[in-house]
């Protein structure tokens, strides 16, 4: 009886030493490891691009100036290529011009359509000083989202733009899906007021990143996290209608989720960048 007693107590002390090992080495890990989180990437990016200050500057008169911006952009969208596009699309089909005299499908060609003016038909809207900056979500295997939704009882911020509040009520997620949404503003007072009119596109859809065709933490295995995506992640593009010339815009693009803390200094969840359209 003794000896039962003995062993019982014995493999309980390893059981505990057990757990509390697997518990400081999970929290060793925990620290060591990189965090990840998710975060807004920017396109067009120039080949010198730094987060904390990235300029997108070009004088639409000059198409040495601006065609660099387009080729980046092309270069950026190549692996969206498809003469099947999804329903709705996901991003531009097609990277050539329409002068190219390249044939489309019938469903590439209205895929163009839903992205106008940010494609390459009108050059993404360089020439004529009205760019399109495009939008892509990463990190986002290591993220579960609570996106906003305007039926759910739950609070919106007071912070959230109220146009895009206004969005929330015209594709409410019982018909369109849940969205995780994104505003586009400038980020000081006077940028507020040389920015100009903002879209994000498609115009038609709602402004941000459908969570279906979102590889999350919640859909995807542990075991495949660090995996590349089968399919490249879906896009919004940012359509600047009229920004001041020859003044420095500040933009501050941000997703809008319940599980985000947003901080100015932080990259989780937001992207900046300056443009400067002469």
């Amino acid at each position: 009886m003794g000896m039962e007693k003995r062993t019982v107590k014995i493999i309980i002390a390893v059981a505990v030493t057990v757990i509390v090992i697997a518990t400081i080495l999970g929290l060793l890990l925990g620290l060591l490891l990189p965090q990840r989180y998710v975060e807004l990437e920017v396109w067009p990016r120039s080949e010198e691009f730094n987060y904390y200050q990235p300029m997108i500057h070009f004088t639409p008169s000059d198409a040495g100036s601006w065609h660099p911006w387009y080729r980046r952009i092309s270069e950026f969208l190549k692996v969206y290529e498809t003469s099947v596009p999804d329903n709705p699309p996901r991003a531009p089909c097609t990277i050539h011009n329409q002068r190219d005299m390249i044939i489309r499908s019938d469903s590439c060609s209205v895929a163009m359509k839903v992205w106008a003016p940010c494609t390459a038909d009108h050059f993404y809207g360089y020439p004529d000083g009205r760019p399109c900056v495009f939008l892509r979500l990463s990190h986002v295997h290591y993220w579960v989202p609570h996106p906003y939704n305007i039926t759910s009882p739950l609070p919106i911020p007071q912070e959230m733009p109220q146009n895009l509040q206004f969005m929330m009520r015209q594709f409410p997620a019982d018909k369109y899906g849940d969205t995780i949404w994104v505003s586009c503003e400038g980020e000081f007072t006077a940028d507020k007021e040389n920015i100009g009119p903002v879209h994000i596109v498609p115009m038609l859809l709602p402004p941000g990143f459908p969570t279906h065709r979102l590889h999350t933490a919640d859909k995807i295995p542990y075991a495949t996290r660090n995996l590349p995506d089968p399919v490249p992640g879906p896009l919004v593009a940012v359509y600047f209608e009229n920004p001041r010339r020859g003044v420095v815009v500040n933009v501050e693009c941000r997703i809008w989720s319940r599980d985000i803390i947003y901080s100015p200094s932080s990259r989780v969840g937001r992207a900046r960048f300056e443009l400067l359209v002469q």
